[in-house]
């Protein structure tokens, strides 16, 4: 059996310094050659310059260096194999070596006689303008790049090559990862180099805690956090308390939080990271982070929490409602829960229900009427057990959807057409049953004139539809990008729905209702036209179904009043 350090991989961090005066490096036969063009030197070097003008920062850092002890020594310091971060050491040695500077050792398995041309680049880069191979090429027009950058005017020109080799040395460090004995290298270097999945905060945040933790806790830890990490990927708790899903591994989310980048407004990817390895008390960081989920856990647990948290967390961090939890004037649940309820009534305050219009700047304050209207409904229902599920709302992409068709938006085709008008033949046959009689023959008889026609023009089909709209809309009202006649519904059945008159869309609403599809709770109810006082038909959304609607929504929003 394995012991636990040949398991473990340790992390810390590593000034230039420290490398050259402990390390020497094997370039193993899996890597590529020395690749970095004239951009990606500058880029490196302009960073580098940054950092010392700015002078805001302690140190500057380099992307993680993967590395793996050998059983080997050179020149008495311990060799490394270099698993991925070849090319920044490589351009960091030719900088080096510019500067005048003895460079850490470099040893290419397939090029031995890589690191001598290196090494002599400084005395013969005029001589090698047809270098040997690949490598020297590349070798060469970096040097050329490096020496080009130096030598470009400057104010400080002339104490620019000490100053820099000082911060080089002293200033740059890099995130050091040691892969343990007892894992496959070339299973780690496939991952970082051919599938170009790069290490993440929370694996270097887990190497460095376990490294820093007492060989007999180790497993405990690694344990824990692999629960931790099982827990977050329930979508029905992550998304409770995360509406996106930008984490590879989601306890990151904890670490984000712990060092406040939780906006992510930090552009170095590994700045948490950072973060949490200037800490003192790993234990205490852990304990905080599992302290986190603790109270998560216990928000989700409790209904009335779940529903007004889930809410607020769509609209802001959820850091904002763990500070107010930990503020002096929250003394128990209950203060807590009115505070919610506060921060929701602000959120919608000074809304004019019945002044939103589709189409525009109103389109996010009618999402989030219309996603409190869900959440107040279930919230309200008497089955303890009903939850809104957060999850579907952003996985499945829940949009806007007119009750009653508003435009030919998305019927492209003239198959698409051809379907709509057979569709509306029907719709209108319906209603000429239960109306005057003759009010709809003359539109049954257009539309049949088309029904069969697989010549006809967009001009047509649009005129047709407008035809439709205007005398549907006798019956319905003009209205039709009002909040009373808008729902939510999920992107693949919006799709399905669009651009269909109300009672083409009732029929099919019912189809998926059957076949188990998930229909919004107030938009089922909506089609089902259960906030109707009066129902005497399901072929039009009528004037009195929108007010009895928008009623209905208004009512469902009072217990935030």
């Amino acid at each position: 059996m394995r012991g636990a350090s040949a398991l473990t991989n340790t992390i810390t961090m590593k000034t230039i310094n420290e490398l050259l005066e402990t390390t020497a490096f094997f370039i193993p036969s899996y890597q590529r050659g020395y690749r970095w063009d004239k951009q990606q030197v500058q880029n490196l070097l302009d960073d580098i310059l940054q950092f010392m003008n700015e002078g805001t920062s302690a140190f500057y850092c380099l992307q993680p260096v993967v590395v793996r002890k050998k059983d080997e020594y050179e020149a008495g310091l311990p060799i490394y194999e270099v698993i991925d971060g070849q090319q920044r050491l490589t351009t960091i040695a030719l900088i080096l070596t510019y500067l005048n500077e003895e460079p850490y050792s470099l040893t290419y398995e397939t090029r031995p006689d890589s690191f001598l041309y290196l090494k002599r680049m400084r005395e013969e880069i005029e001589l090698e303008t047809g270098a040997k191979n690949i490598d020297f090429h590349f070798f060469n027009n970096a040097f050329v790049t490096i020496k080009d950058w130096f030598e470009q005017p400057r104010d400080n020109r002339r104490t620019l090559r000490q100053k820099f080799l000082i911060a080089l040395g002293e200033s740059v460090k890099v995130i050091w990862y040691e892969v343990a004995s007892g894992i496959e290298v070339r299973e780690v270097f496939s991952r970082l180099n051919i599938g170009k999945i790069p290490l993440t905060n929370s694996e270097l945040i887990k190497a460095l805690i376990l490294s820093k933790t007492p060989r007999l806790q180790q497993f405990e830890l690694a344990n824990e956090w692999d629960q931790i990490e099982r827990h977050l990927q329930n979508d029905r708790l992550w998304y409770f308390i995360q509406p996106k899903d930008a984490y590879t591994n989601r306890i990151e989310f904890l670490f984000d939080i712990y060092t406040s980048n939780i906006s992510q407004k930090h552009h170095d990817p590994f700045f948490t990271f950072y973060k949490i390895q200037e800490e003192t008390s790993f234990e205490q960081v852990w304990l905080q982070i599992k302290s986190y989920l603790a109270r998560f856990d216990e928000w989700f647990n409790d209904r009335e929490l779940y529903h007004y948290v889930g809410y607020l967390t769509q609209q802001k961090s959820i850091t904002r409602y763990m500070s107010l939890y930990d503020s002096d004037r929250i003394k128990d649940k209950r203060e807590f829960r009115n505070e919610l309820k506060n921060e929701i009534k602000n959120d919608i305050e000074g809304m004019e229900l019945d002044e939103l219009t589709y189409g525009g700047r109103d389109n996010p304050q009618i999402k989030k009427v219309l996603l409190l209207f869900n959440i107040s409904t279930t919230l309200n229902q008497k089955n303890d057990e009903a939850r809104f599920p957060f999850d579907r709302f952003i996985k499945e992409r829940w949009s806007i959807e007119h009750i009653h068709a508003q435009n030919t938006e998305g019927l492209n085709r003239k198959d698409q057409w051809l379907a709509w008008i057979s569709d509306t033949i029907y719709m209108l046959e319906q209603l000429e049953q239960l109306s005057e009689q003759g009010q709809y023959q003359f539109l049954i008889q257009k539309l049949g004139e088309y029904k069969n026609d697989k010549d006809i023009t967009h001009a047509i089909f649009e005129q047709l539809f407008d035809q439709v709209l205007a005398e549907t809309e006798k019956q319905f009202g003009s209205n039709i990008h009002g909040i009373e006649n808008l729902v939510l519904l999920d992107q693949t059945t919006n799709s399905a729905l669009s651009n269909h008159f109300y009672p083409v869309k009732y029929s099919r609403m019912k189809k998926h209702d059957k076949e188990g599809s998930f229909i919004p709770i107030c938009t089922r109810n909506a089609f089902m036209k259960y906030y109707s006082s009066e129902v005497d038909n399901f072929q039009l959304w009528t004037e009195q179904d929108r007010h009895d609607y928008i009623k209905a929504i208004h009512q469902s929003l009072e217990i935030f009043q």
